[in-house]
């Protein structure tokens, strides 16, 4: 038994798991394959992370090594204690759930390869995974998902590439869609408009091929959510209305109607986003979680209360701020300690705004100084674009007011570290 005190956070890693370093390497070559990095690991090699030496850790390896131990490269090659965090990872709880991830990790990849091509048992896996990842959407940030979404993209598409027996088809196509939407929506949330439009185009092609209501009805909202955040509300308000023509079922009236509404009142038709309000109100109360739609692919009722908030902002004028206020305090009722922070933060930004549109700075000021608290991971393109908003407005109402001149200061401070920029970082 070693009894040497661990160089770096990967040693004590490796001492404290049941893995010896031939294993290790193994298991990392496997994972590199898997993720289509350019990345192989040899023992001297691992060895000499251990001891910290890396002057010549190449991107793709790294990347790779994030995914095998589950953190940051740098955290890894660090002594442990210099490392603040380190502590909950020596647990014994925490080192049972990495085992007990890597073993499922290697489960699942035996069964999608056992078959020799898609079966049952293969199907049910992948569903499996994207429900999975899905659920992992609401807890996790969109940089987190990016390499598992990658992975599983890859096995699936792979698989549609060799023959296949004609029955397993449908599934497989749905799962490809699926996996593509949420790589579009996770693209969009980091600001990479062209990524999420091609991810979103080969999502529609798949669902087109599955037949498929629901997935149908997921790419048409990212499509219109990139529209959006980009300021092309005609063309959002088109993908909305061309998605809820052929839509018949509530949850995905609710999402549709929900996009449609602040994408017609963003470019002025007033009649047009309350027509589409009245439709989303109407599904809102009918509508219930379904398979069909895992994790974010579900279009939670609190979304659905802050985009009426939305709409009703952009409308304008004190009773429809009135009404923005009341959607967005019941958007907060709606959500729980276990809902995702960005879907609270967007609740209290457009409360923020109608206070403001009611004359009380000080409650909007309230609002924001929640919001500026969000870690920089979860400050996605539409959290950024609704504090940058939210700013404009407090310099309209009232630019020489102490508040506003401190908020904009940390705003400005909150909107130079982005979701974008870390994900860049990463690189």
């Amino acid at each position: 038994m070693d009894n040497t005190v661990p160089r770096t956070v990967l040693e004590q890693l490796i001492r404290q798991s049941e893995r010896n370093v031939p294993e290790w390497c193994a298991y990392f070559n496997t994972t590199a394959t898997e993720l289509r990095e350019d990345a192989t690991l040899s023992e001297r090699q691992l060895r000499r992370w251990m001891a910290g030496n890396v002057p010549d850790a190449r991107s793709s390896s790294q990347r790779v090594a994030r995914r095998v131990w589950k953190l940051a490269f740098e955290t890894l090659v660090s002594p442990p204690e210099s490392v603040d965090s380190l502590e909950p990872v020596s647990s014994t709880l925490d080192r049972l759930n990495q085992e007990i991830a890597m073993s499922t990790d290697d489960s699942a990849r035996w069964v999608k390869r056992g078959a020799g091509g898609a079966d049952k048992n293969v199907l049910d896996q992948l569903h499996a995974d994207v429900a999975n990842i899905a659920a992992e959407y609401l807890l996790k940030a969109p940089l987190e998902l990016i390499p598992a979404l990658t992975s599983l993209r890859r096995e699936v598409f792979d698989m549609l590439d060799a023959r296949q027996r004609p029955r397993f088809l449908p599934d497989l196509y749905l799962i490809a869609g699926q996996v593509c939407a949420l790589m579009a929506h996770a693209c969009a949330d980091l600001g990479r408009a062209y990524d999420a439009d091609t991810h979103a185009r080969t999502a529609w092609f798949a669902a087109d091929y599955a037949e498929d209501q629901h997935l149908r009805a997921y790419v048409r909202w990212v499509q219109a959510n990139v529209a959006y955040w980009s300021r092309d509300y005609g063309r959002a308000a088109q993908y909305a209305k061309s998605g809820l023509a052929d839509m018949t079922d509530d949850s995905t009236r609710l999402r549709l109607a929900s996009q449609l509404g602040r994408a017609e009142a963003a470019r002025g038709d007033d009649r047009a986003a309350l027509a589409a309000l009245d439709v989303a109100m109407d599904a809102l109360g009918r509508s219930r979680p379904v398979a069909a739609e895992p994790g974010v692919m579900y279009f939670d009722p609190g979304k659905a209360r802050y985009y009426a908030a939305e709409v009703h902002l952009a409308l304008g004028g004190r009773q429809h701020c009135q009404l923005a206020l009341e959607q967005a305090q019941a958007a907060l009722e709606v959500f729980t300690d276990s809902s995702p922070k960005e879907f609270v933060a967007a609740a209290e930004l457009d409360a923020a705004q109608a206070h403001l549109g009611l004359g009380d700075i000080e409650a909007a000021a309230a609002r924001v100084d929640q919001v500026l608290a969000l870690p920089v991971e979860l400050r996605t393109t539409p959290i950024i674009e609704r504090v940058t908003k939210t700013a404009d407005v407090f310099t309209a109402v009232s630019a020489r007011a102490r508040v506003t001149r401190e908020l904009t200061e940390r705003i400005s401070l909150f909107t130079t570290y982005t979701a974008q920029q870390e994900r860049s970082s990463k690189e």
